[in-house]
């Protein structure tokens, strides 16, 4: 993915005010995030007439896809940040990189993600070829000579897979932009501009093999490998700035045709699956064409029971398009966010951003039926609308954007094995607060109906829920301009219980039954 990332900040910490019921206790020496800033009128957020609605009904009887994951990937930030081991910070006595995995995988301390996507390099930060404006879009490889390999290198994105892991992390993705420099046609680990390819069929093969040479590497120190992605947005040229290769739709079928046979020899890698084709958009003719490469191949059909794309420029009309055409003609085949950011320059530590996450997401799970949705960058240096958390490079102050907790809304509580379930407002609220529902079974063993609402209104929404009998509990849990994930209600509930969606907020509702 493009990016024109530019202007570095610096930022304090800001380890995110949780919730004081429930999981996410606040630590006693966590810094709060922004104060809450004036709505119109010089009014505080929230702090306006409730609209109401009579009603929400949950249909926990109607249900849709089973949630299996919410994740990150590693790229372009971990291989620095991994290495910040100091302590800037003398009032946390934590290093900077313990805290940034702790927002990020830690369930109690930050936003619990589960899937991390570990991005396997090309080489061009060994061999320093090519055209990248930033550094960091460059990556190492663990290979030394051809079978060969020097599992010490890229030790600090190692150290964040590992880290991720050992916090929470469930399902892991080695994905790759680019086949090993020494594979490629013109010896980069990007594109000559104007040419069509940069892997002849003859090194399919010594691709594959590298790449599973490093997924049996991983699954044998315990990592939880379940995806292998060898192709990266296929439909662009990537001619420079980043490591990235192009393939026509003919040209992916021979590529994970030669990465099954790979697969399937390796009885380490039992259990692993291969995913993409990672198109850069949802319902284009050209992610149709890449579509049809895979699941009209009959052996790579019997494989793929999933198909992972990125959200990106893909509005709710191309969702809808490519959602149909799916239902048609693949309609057993479940589907997956594996990237997005909001592409738009200039950085963002308010609730605008963190709006547009939140509505992309709920896009995402009511239209495509996603059963994982993953964020592009975790960590940025800011002048884009991508990281969840800014940091600064070189005093290693960090800041976590409300980005992160609005997504946190989602993935510190609908967590893998949840089920969407149907939830229907009026009109109104139905199109306004993009609201979602899933139930499932806490650690507690309880059962649970959890419910996100974005209401970027300056109204609070107040309704009653219909369809929820026999719960006994509800918690409300708010990011906003004077929040991170905070919780906000804790109580007893009955069905004549009302509901209030404070203006300016995503706020995660959850029932549970005692």
């Amino acid at each position: 993915m493009k990016r024109f990332l530019s202007l570095l900040i610096s930022f304090t910490l800001a380890a995110g005010l949780l919730c004081a019921c429930g999981p996410g206790e606040a630590a006693e020496d966590s810094v709060p995030g922004p104060s809450a800033s004036a709505g119109p009128e010089g009014t505080d957020a929230g702090s306006g007439p409730a609209e109401t609605y009579r009603k929400i009904t949950v249909d926990v009887n109607t249900t849709y896809q089973t949630m299996e994951s919410f994740g990150t990937s590693g790229a372009w930030w971990s291989q620095y940040v991994g290495g910040f081991d100091d302590d800037p910070y003398e009032e946390t006595g934590i290093s900077t990189r313990e805290q940034i995995a702790a927002l990020l995988f830690d369930r109690e301390q930050g936003i619990g993600l589960t899937c991390y996507r570990f991005n396997v390099g090309a080489g061009s930060a060994d061999s320093h070829n090519g055209d990248y404006s930033d550094i960091h879009r460059r990556a190492q490889s663990f290979e030394t000579a051809p079978g060969v390999y020097d599992w010490e290198k890229d030790a600090n994105a190692v150290w964040f897979l590992k880290r991720a892991v050992e916090l929470g992390v469930e399902e892991v993705v080695l994905f790759c932009n680019s086949p090993l420099e020494r594979l490629t046609d013109n010896g980069m680990a990007h594109m000559t501009p104007g040419t069509k390819s940069n892997l002849s069929p003859e090194n399919y093969s010594a691709f594959a093999s590298y790449v599973m040479d490093v997924a049996e590497h991983f699954t044998g120190q315990g990592i939880p490998v379940k995806f292998i992605s060898p192709i990266n947005e296929p439909q662009w040229e990537w001619a420079g700035g980043q490591e990235g290769c192009h393939y026509e739709p003919g040209q992916t079928t021979e590529v994970y045709l030669a990465f099954l046979d790979e697969l399937e020899s390796r009885e380490a890698l039992a259990g692993v699956e291969l995913s993409g084709p990672e198109s850069g958009e949802w319902g284009t003719q050209a992610t149709i064409d890449y579509t049809e490469a895979i699941l009209g191949n009959e052996r790579l059909a019997g494989h793929f029971d999933t198909l992972d794309n990125h959200s990106y420029w893909s509005d709710e009309n191309a969702k809808k398009s490519y959602r149909n055409y799916m239902k048609v003609h693949y309609p057993e085949i479940k589907l997956r966010t594996s990237e997005w950011c909001e592409m738009v320059n200039g950085s963002d530590v308010t609730m605008d951003s963190a709006y547009h996450l939140a509505q992309q997401i709920a896009e995402d799970l009511r239209i495509l039926n996603v059963v994982s949705w993953q964020n592009w960058v975790a960590v940025a240096p800011g002048g884009y609308r991508d990281g969840l958390i800014y940091i600064d490079e070189r005093s290693h102050k960090f800041r976590a954007l409300k980005r992160l907790w609005s997504f946190g809304n989602y993935s510190r509580y609908v967590r893998p094995g949840y089920v969407r379930v149907d939830i229907q407002t009026s009109s109104r609220a139905q199109e306004e607060m993009l609201p979602t529902a899933f139930t499932g079974v806490n650690d507690a063993g309880e059962e649970e109906l959890v419910m996100v609402f974005i209401n970027e209104d300056v109204l609070d929404q107040e309704f009653q829920l219909e369809g929820c009998e026999g719960y006994s509990r509800i918690a409300c849990y708010e990011t906003s301009d004077a929040r991170d994930l905070e919780c906000v209600r804790e109580e007893g509930y009955t069905p004549d219980t009302p509901v209030v969606i404070p203006g300016m907020t995503v706020t995660t509702v959850v029932l549970t039954k005692e």
